[in-house]
């Protein structure tokens, strides 16, 4: 691809931005309506938990309280995430001519990630549950993501969490079985995600053209390697121990839990689908994918 087809890509998402954007910090986005206190933080099937043993024994009230706290781990995953995106990426940036297309629809993202950060700390407070501290493990990979990791592999993982936050939460805003608040902050969030998805994707594109084999096959493994981090994060045992559940317990029903294989695997299709088409899956890749529930 050229450089003018590549700006020509930019220009378009940078419209898309301004048709199609919204204020997230609408006091409308968090209201609750009729109902709300019966229904859950995300979608029922969503759970880790769904459908075992430790989940049948649950009463409706425990589920509502159980999928509102595990929500609350999942977007503060989230939130990390687009943090972490941000500083990377702002970084690599910081000297570039800010009146290329890519800069400023870079500048444009960054925007719309803080927002979404906001968006997501006030549905959480409006549904009235809480976000648990990290494993001090994530919080060194994102120290190391941040500071030392090279631009494909950023996006990479980006966009990894971003897919497999986006079929997730096409299921949460439309389901009646979710409070209104996260219905509607999922919205948002795969409208103004779709672009973002689409500039990390031709990103990676471009900085794979001319890539050494070797250098290939790190980004491949590096990017699987945050991926699983990702993935394994938003099980968090302080999550069920707050809950009064045993942990052991939880564990030994989430690990036996096909379903949550299922469902993981599921919002990993779009992303592994990208991975193959741009040579980014070998047989050590595909080893952590399987590992973390993806593949």
């Amino acid at each position: 691809m050229t450089a003018s087809e590549s700006d020509a890509i930019f220009e378009t998402l940078l419209e898309s931005a301004k048709r199609l954007s919204f204020d997230s910090r609408s006091p409308l986005v968090y209201q609750s309506e009729p109902g709300d206190d019966e229904r859950h933080g995300m979608t029922p099937q969503w759970s880790p938990l769904y459908g075992t043993p430790l989940w049948e024994s649950m009463s409706e009230s425990e589920r509502i309280r159980l999928t509102r706290s595990e929500v609350a781990q999942f977007l503060g995953v989230g939130i990390w995430l687009e943090v972490g995106l941000q500083v990377a990426l702002l970084r690599a940036g910081h000297s570039a001519n800010p009146a290329r297309s890519d800069i400023k629809f870079l500048f444009n993202e960054c925007a719309d990630e803080n927002l979404h950060s906001l968006m997501f700390a006030n549905a959480i407070d409006s549904i009235g549950s809480k976000f648990y501290p990290r494993d001090r493990m994530l919080d060194f990979f994102g120290w190391v993501f941040r500071h030392v990791i090279w631009d494909e592999v950023a996006y990479g993982i980006v966009l990894a969490g971003e897919e497999i936050f986006d079929v997730m939460q096409r299921d949460w805003m439309t389901s009646d079985d979710v409070a209104a608040p996260i219905r509607r902050a999922a919205y948002i969030h795969v409208v103004e995600e779709s672009r973002h998805m689409a500039y990390a994707r031709r990103k990676i594109r471009d900085r794979l053209t001319g890539l050494s084999r070797f250098r290939r096959s790190a980004s491949t493994l590096i990017i699987a390697l945050g991926t699983h981090l990702i993935a394994r994060s938003l099980i968090n045992r302080r999550v069920y121990e707050d809950l009064g559940l045993d942990w052991e317990a939880v564990k030994s029903n989430i690990d036996g839990n096909e379903h949550h294989r299922m469902m993981f695997r599921k919002a990993a299709e779009p992303f592994i689908e990208f991975l193959s088409k741009e040579g980014l899956l070998n047989f050590g890749a595909r080893w952590i994918y399987r590992k973390s529930n993806l593949l």
